[in-house]
């Protein structure tokens, strides 16, 4: 057996897949909070500045 022979036998892909599926939807969630808090900051919304 070579050093590049893996034994995958004993690798939790479900609970992997899984745990990256949580951190997207914690940074989705994050971004999403951010993006509420710097909406009016400068008094302009999309890209559009209040007059």
């Amino acid at each position: 057996m070579s050093d590049l022979d893996f034994d995958l036998d004993h690798l939790d892909f479900e609970s992997a897949e899984q745990n990256v599926q949580q951190q997207q939807e914690e940074i989705t969630r994050a971004a999403a909070a951010e993006a509420l808090l710097h909406d009016d900051d400068d008094g302009c919304s999309g890209g559009a500045c209040k007059i």
